[in-house]
């Protein structure tokens, strides 16, 4: 039987662009290991030239940089902490939303994390997935508020999920090194998606559900 990080990391029917985003995101690390010669932290200049968000540059024109950082990693640490959360929050919402739409909200709250870092940071350089795995956070914590799960499990996935997002915004704002900016544009971006997404998920389930009867 395969260990638990082995199956987060295995794409299957249902959970199959989680695992092939974290591929993605390792292979970019590294190329990143291979030109740096740096494993556990890459230097700031390499992150700035090659894609990460550094505003000067990205309000230049070069607006493809909101996108590309969101799949560098700064180094070894960083990608392993934020390939886990992804996970687990993969393994939560894309049963649900499907590889097309989990991939929709994962870009646009990662866009959104990377404008609010351009706004509230503009002299560093930013990269990472965590403001669009802040999205997929904000996300699900806005289902949570809805009727679309059992009680029972909307209250232990909120008290889950609302320990995980406290515990990371309060040590964004502890840490200089932590883009507290970018995570907050996600959170935020998602939740409002997600009130947005939830009549849709709702007309989703039904059809499921009338197919399914329709079946038998």
């Amino acid at each position: 039987m395969s260990s638990p990080i082995v199956q987060l990391l295995t794409p299957r029917p249902g959970y199959f662009l989680t695992p092939v985003i974290i591929y993605i995101n390792t292979a970019i690390f590294l190329l990143f290991v291979l030109l740096t010669r740096e494993v556990m932290w890459f230097p700031a200049q390499p992150l700035a030239i090659y894609g990460g968000n550094f505003a000067p540059l990205t309000t230049d024109g070069q607006w493809w940089r909101l996108v590309t950082s969101v799949f560098m990693h700064g180094g070894l640490l960083h990608l392993v902490f934020n390939a886990l959360v992804l996970a687990n929050v993969g393994l939560m919402l894309e049963p649900l939303l499907g590889k097309a739409q989990l991939l929709l909200i994962y870009l646009v709250t990662g866009i959104v994390a990377s404008l609010t870092s351009v706004v509230f940071n503009y002299g560093a350089v930013s990269v990472g997935a965590s403001g669009a795995i802040f999205g997929l956070y904000g996300f699900f914590l806005a289902l949570l508020f809805s009727n679309l799960f059992r009680s029972e499990v909307r209250q232990a996935f909120l008290r889950g999920t609302l320990v995980f997002i406290g515990i990371n915004l309060v040590l964004g704002f502890t840490m200089s090194m932590i883009d507290n900016a970018a995570h907050i544009g996600g959170l935020v971006s998602g939740a409002i998606l997600g009130v947005i997404w939830i009549p849709i998920i709702r007309r989703q389930i039904l059809r499921h559900q009338a197919d399914q009867s329709g079946e038998r």
